[in-house]
């Protein structure tokens, strides 16, 4: 089968998460069918066209024109490739929709938020969604639920954490957040913790960039525990990022995001995935996506958003007993190798596409 992906407002390869889950859903797709990929200019890479032109978010008067750009530069290698079927991301704002009006290849609609267009929604045949009810009561009839994960030949505990380690002169636990440094990502809840914390003499490993970086570097500045900040690090730096790591830490605000202010936090954080899949000791926050993937003192740690108290808590908890807290690693590394992989995710979705272009092909008969 042969399978366009649409995300052309994505960097690859890139730091951001948009990145890794695209990179990741290729290359698991590309163990079984053949694939092309269209991504945002500037990217580069086997069987990747670089013909999106805006942000992640574009300005939204320009969205469905900057679209037709993107179309117009692709439509020529499209076709000859010839795809069976679309996968379009959301926040393509309709390229792959159009495409497939261009070339009669059956739509499924990826919808992570509310970045997607009216036209791709109405168009495709599935939708498929981590939060089904992002997408209208009208539309449920052909929404599918889907979870992301983590590619745990890449993330798993026997990653050797020594050259890390010796990089950034570790020689004590240490306490990692990796992601944007973005109010709604929590990290400021996270140093409000460690301020409080009992355990002093432990590092402090903040990986990422963004917008509060400069408010986070000053606040780092008055903490006890030592804080490295090395800004954002390849996805492939990842894997002995975590391995480095005592716990794991994904400390959200949900109520600081627009989206799930609206919604509730319907995001699946791929963070979280690697570092279970990793069997690194994770705290996160209690929301009932989380919670229907993983049970709270199980498989990880879930306290109440926004509670330095309770999250400061957690990591005692954890560097008082690191054997407890580890063996509650590893029951939460074998849920996600059982459920939640990206080879899983790409059987899924598998069998989803060969559904739809069956039901397409007896629709061409007809």
């Amino acid at each position: 089968m042969r399978v366009l992906v649409v995300a052309t407002n994505i960097d690859v390869p890139g730091t951001h998460g948009g990145s890794t889950h695209v990179t990741e859903l290729v290359a698991a797709l590309g163990k079984r069918d053949e694939t092309l990929l269209l991504a945002r200019r500037g990217s580069h890479g086997a069987g990747v066209l670089d013909v999106g032109l805006w942000p992640r978010t574009p300005p939204r008067g320009l969205r469905h024109a900057l679209t037709l750009c993107s179309v117009a530069q692709a439509v020529r290698r499209v076709r000859a490739f010839a795809p069976d079927v679309i996968y379009e991301r959301g926040s393509s704002y309709g390229a792959g929709t159009m495409l497939g009006m261009i070339t009669g290849a059956p739509v499924v609609c990826m919808v992570l938020d509310e970045h997607v267009s009216p036209l791709s929604l109405d168009r495709a045949a599935r939708i498929v969604a981590t939060a089904p009810d992002l997408v209208s009561p009208l539309l449920q009839h052909k929404t599918v639920r889907v979870s992301w994960g983590a590619n745990v030949s890449r993330f798993h505990p026997d990653v050797d954490p020594i050259p890390l380690r010796t990089r950034l002169e570790l020689g004590r636990p240490l306490v990692t957040y990796a992601g944007s440094f973005r109010d709604w990502h929590g990290v400021d809840v996270l140093l409000d913790a460690l301020a409080i914390c009992r355990h002093r003499a432990i590092d402090v490993l903040l990986v990422g960039d963004g917008p509060e970086r400069a408010s986070l570097v000053e606040r780092a500045r008055l903490l006890p525990q030592r804080v490295i900040m090395p800004g954002a690090l390849p996805y492939t730096d990842m894997p002995a990022v975590l391995a480095a790591s005592d716990v794991f830490v994904a400390p959200f605000v949900p109520t600081r995001h627009p989206l799930s202010q609206r919604r509730g936090f319907v995001l699946d954080p791929l963070k979280l995935f690697e570092s279970l899949a990793s069997e690194v000791p994770t705290i996160t926050v209690r929301a009932r996506n989380i919670e229907g993937m993983f049970r709270d003192g199980e498989h990880l740690v879930m306290v109440p958003s926004g509670s330095p108290q309770a999250l400061a808590r957690a990591i005692d908890s954890m560097l008082d007993d690191p054997l407890a807290a580890r063996d509650m690693a590893r029951r939460g590394g074998g849920e996600v190798r059982r459920r939640y992989t990206w080879d899983a995710h790409a059987q899924q979705l598998h069998g989803l596409f060969e559904t739809v272009c069956a039901s397409d092909r007896v629709d061409q008969r007809s």
